[in-house]
C-alpha cells in the first residue's frame, strides 16, 4: 500500500492520521462516555437500584472486583446521575440505555448509543455476549450489527422470574412427585472445594447445553469461575447414590443436581437479591421431580445464606426451554422482566 493512502494532510504521515483520528474518536466518546473509577459508583449504583432484579448482573461485576481497567464500566450522562452504564470486557452488559420513563430517566440518544458501540466493539471476545434487559440489549444491537459485530445466536425472550416466598420456605409448600423423593430437598448443601473436580463436569455440561461449547476449550477461565463459586460457597449441590437414590455409607457419590448464585446484590433496596445460574439436573433424572425439589431446597437456602428471608431468588430462562419454564411455574416462579442474550 503506498503512504501516499493513508495520508490526511500536509505533513501528515499515515500513521500520524491514525493516531489523530484515534485522538478525535475519544474526544468526541469523552463527550458521551464517562469512564467510571471502581471508588466512584454511587451513581451507577442508584441507577441500577431502580430495577435491582434486573440491574443485578451489572452490580455483581462491580462489586466483585477491587478495581478494573479505565473503559471496563463506562456511564452515560455523567458520574453522578448518569441515565445509563455498561461493563465491557469480553462481553457487554448494559443497563439503563432505553430509558425507564417510569422512574423519570430518559433514554440514551442516538450519539450516546453510537459511541457506546464504538467503545465496546474492540472489547467483545469471541464467545463473549451481550447480555441484560431486552430493552437495552436492543438498543445497542443495532448499533453494534452496523460496526460489523455478528451474532453466533439471538435470544431474545428470556423472562426474568422470582421465587415466591411462602410461610416456612418453599420447600415446605412443596411436595415432591413421589414420595420417594423427600430427601433431595433435604440433601441440598453447599459444594465443598474438594469436590470442585465433582463439580465441574456438571457445569460443563449445563454449559454445553446451554451455549453449545464446552468451555475448557477456551482456557482455564471457566475452571477457575467453577472454583471461585465454590469457594464462595455460591454452588449448590444434591449428590446421590449415582442411580437417584440418597448417599449411603459405602455408596458411589454424584452429582444429580446444582445451581449457582451467579449473580448477588447484599444490600439492594429490596434487601437482598441472588441470581441463580447454572441451574442443572443429571439427564438420567430429568422430568422425574428431582429438579423441583432440588430447586424448592436452593432457593430456601439462598434465602438462609446470602439474601434474608425478604430477600428476592430470580434467574432467568429462554422461553422456548419448556420443560425449565413448566419447573419454574410449578413451584410458583413469577415473572418481573425480560432478559435478551446475543451469543457472539
Amino acid at each position: 500500500m503506498r503512504a501516499g493512502r493513508l495520508s490526511a494532510g500536509p505533513g501528515l504521515t499515515g500513521m500520524s492520521f491514525l493516531r489523530h483520528r484515534d485522538t478525535r474518536r475519544a474526544q468526541r466518546h469523552a463527550d458521551r462516555l464517562t469512564p467510571v473509577p471502581s471508588d466512584q459508583v454511587s451513581g451507577v449504583m442508584s441507577l441500577c437500584a431502580m430495577e435491582p432484579v434486573c440491574a443485578v448482573s451489572l452490580v455483581q461485576q462491580m462489586q466483585r472486583w477491587n478495581r478494573w481497567g479505565r473503559g471496563d464500566v463506562v456511564a452515560l450522562g455523567g458520574l453522578a446521575q448518569p441515565v445509563a452504564a455498561a461493563w465491557s470486557v469480553g462481553s457487554l452488559m448494559p443497563f439503563g440505555l432505553a430509558g425507564r420513563p417510569e422512574h423519570g430517566l430518559r433514554a440514551a440518544d442516538a450519539g450516546e448509543i453510537r459511541a457506546l458501540a464504538e467503545h465496546c466493539r474492540p472489547r467483545l471476545s469471541r464467545h463473549g455476549s451481550v447480555c441484560g434487559p431486552a430493552r437495552d440489549v436492543t438498543a445497542i444491537w443495532g448499533a453494534l450489527s452496523e460496526q460489523g459485530v455478528r451474532s453466533r445466536q439471538e435470544r431474545w425472550k428470556q423472562p426474568v422470574l422470582v421465587a415466591p416466598r411462602p410461610a416456612g420456605g418453599l420447600s415446605v409448600g412443596h411436595r415432591p412427585r413421589h414420595s420417594s423423593l423427600s430427601w433431595v430437598g433435604q440433601a441440598v448443601r453447599r459444594a465443598h472445594p474438594s469436590e470442585t473436580e465433582m463439580v465441574l463436569p456438571a457445569s460443563v455440561d449445563m454449559f454445553v447445553g446451554e451455549l453449545g461449547y464446552d468451555p475448557t476449550t477456551d482456557g482455564s477461565g471457566y475452571r477457575r469461575h467453577v472454583g471461585w463459586l465454590i469457594e464462595q460457597r455460591r454452588s449448590y449441590v444434591v449428590l446421590d447414590d449415582g442411580a437417584g437414590g440418597p448417599v449411603q455409607p459405602g455408596s458411589p457419590r454424584a452429582v444429580a443436581f446444582k445451581a449457582d448464585v451467579g449473580a448477588l446484590w447484599h444490600s439492594s433496596p429490596t434487601g437482598g437479591v441472588a441470581q441463580l445460574t447454572g441451574v442443572w439436573t443429571r439427564p438420567d433424572l430429568r422430568g422425574r421431580g428431582v429438579g423441583a425439589a432440588a430447586l424448592a431446597g436452593v432457593v430456601d437456602a439462598v434465602r438462609r445464606d446470602h439474601v434474608g428471608a425478604d430477600g428476592v431468588v430470580s434467574l432467568y430462562v429462554n422461553d422456548y426451554n419448556a420443560p425449565a419454564m413448566a419447573l419454574y411455574r410449578s413451584l410458583g416462579f413469577e415473572q418481573v422482566g425480560l432478559f435478551a442474550t446475543v451469543l457472539l
